[in-house]
């Protein structure tokens, strides 16, 4: 298994308690654990989305259909929390039934415990749109995951009422984004709350970005080895996210500053910020009834989701692609790998995909799924949606990138935090080149 830094300094500090663990878990949780003698089973479902309250309507769902099948889900905080959880337990030899697993530069590490999906979704894995299969094959061509939502980013959470409120429209090129930023900060609010903390956000902004310069190719090349991280599109781009920290689009501190829980609650939903880059999962926000706005300072307030305007030479498109995808352990066997073949069938192109398709945490990967919204809600949400599913469709440009530098994310995102603190950008990015 090729490793992160990070993951490298996991594995050396954990090798002794994973050696003692491996011991006392055998074969770990894809074994026969989990078959009552009635044979009933249980499985383990880990993974950082769905949300608690997602997953029980799923799950509920399921059982319903399979009242001889419990799934245990144990969801994390965060997908940096959830990786880590995920290292800890397949260190000790506890890979869990069913795991939530990420597309990009590390997802040969987690697929190399993941059963090949010929084995048990041959007959169904059709029915995914097929151009989702490329980012959940490994480098030796083996599909190990499963494609269930797909995002695409750059978007942003915006409060239509504190909009309306300052007599502002939504920015539409650069200089208006500038404009708009101004006023919002004469007003008294932060324009646009950004998480550049975490190097996953700081990388889909940046990777949206650098497509509108030169041909949009060339992040993708310096990624592969085959161009150089300090190419002129890229130095260009880099210098245009340092201007956005530098005119004051984004809040002093963006650097230190997580998208959630931060961006989101200490700045959008308590009322002191216009709007919030994020990706186009984040338009659910818009709906009724969801779990975000409800206490918060925006309660009564309209929010809507924008596309960012074009920032550089081109075009602005979302750059877009599987934003998540299950594995399932290599171990499970028998009963255990039947029942986890149909709940991931369930999820993949069953019930549980239109379900999750209409709570909007992500956009359906199986063909001939939508969301299923009432009519009753908000124009502004509505909208909103529309608007972004259609920038989806009209993505030309994949949202993460394949390296093998398994550890790029974590790079990258180091990078352009350092370039927006002052840091020059040329020299900054040639210190990626391989």
């Amino acid at each position: 298994m090729r490793t992160t830094p990070a993951r490298r300094r996991v594995l050396a500090a954990g090798a002794a308690t994973a050696s003692l663990a491996l011991l006392v878990a055998g074969c770990g949780s894809g074994g026969d654990d989990g078959v009552a003698e009635d044979g009933s089973v249980t499985l383990v479902y880990r993974s950082w989305i769905p949300t608690v309250d997602q997953a029980a309507d799923i799950i509920d769902a399921f059982e319903a259909e399979n009242p001889d099948i419990t799934i245990q889900y144990e969801g994390a905080e965060g997908a940096g929390d959830y990786l880590g959880e995920l290292d800890n337990l397949i260190l000790a030899g506890e890979v869990p039934d069913i795991y939530g697993i990420q597309v990009g530069s590390a997802f040969d590490d987690y697929a190399e415990y993941a059963l090949d999906t010929e084995e048990y979704a041959a007959d169904w894995i059709d029915g995914i749109k097929p151009e989702l299969l490329d980012s959940v094959t490994t480098s030796d061509g083996v599909v190990a995951a499963v494609p269930i939502l797909t995002a695409g980013s750059e978007f942003y959470l915006y409060n239509q009422t504190l909009f309306d409120e300052l007599g502002l429209e939504l920015p539409t090129d650069y200089e208006s984004l500038l404009a708009v930023s101004e006023a919002a900060r004469a007003a008294g609010y932060t324009p646009f709350a950004m998480g550049a903390a975490d190097a996953w956000h700081a990388d889909d902004f940046f990777v949206w970005l650098s497509t509108q310069f030169g041909d949009g190719e060339a992040i993708y090349e310096a990624a592969s080895g085959e161009g150089s991280w300090d190419a002129e599109p890229l130095v260009a781009a880099a210098e245009r996210w340092a201007e956005l920290f530098n005119n004051g689009v984004f809040q002093e501190g963006a650097t230190s500053t997580t998208i959630y829980p931060s961006a989101r609650d200490d700045y959008l939903l308590a009322r002191k910020a216009l709007a919030m880059p994020t990706g186009s999962w984040h338009v659910s926000a818009t709906l009724s009834g969801n779990s975000e706005t409800p206490g918060s300072a925006v309660e009564d307030d309209v929010l809507g989701m924008a596309p960012m305007p074009t920032l550089g030479d081109n075009e602005a498109k979302a750059v877009s692609g599987v934003d998540y995808s299950i594995a399932l352990s290599a171990e499970l066997e028998g009963p255990k790998l039947e029942a986890a073949q149909k709940f991931a069938e369930f999820l993949a192109v069953g019930e549980g995909q239109q379900i999750w398709a209409n709570t909007m945490q992500g956009f359906p990967a199986a063909e001939g799924v939508s969301a299923e919204l009432s009519a009753d809600e908000n124009p502004v949400a509505l909208e909103s949606v529309q608007i972004v599913t259609d920038a989806l469709a009209d993505a030309e440009f994949p949202r993460k990138l394949t390296s093998e530098n398994d550890g790029l994310e974590n790079d990258l995102g180091v990078v352009l935090q350092n370039i927006a603190n002052g840091a020059d950008p040329a020299t900054e990015l040639a210190t990626l080149n391989m």
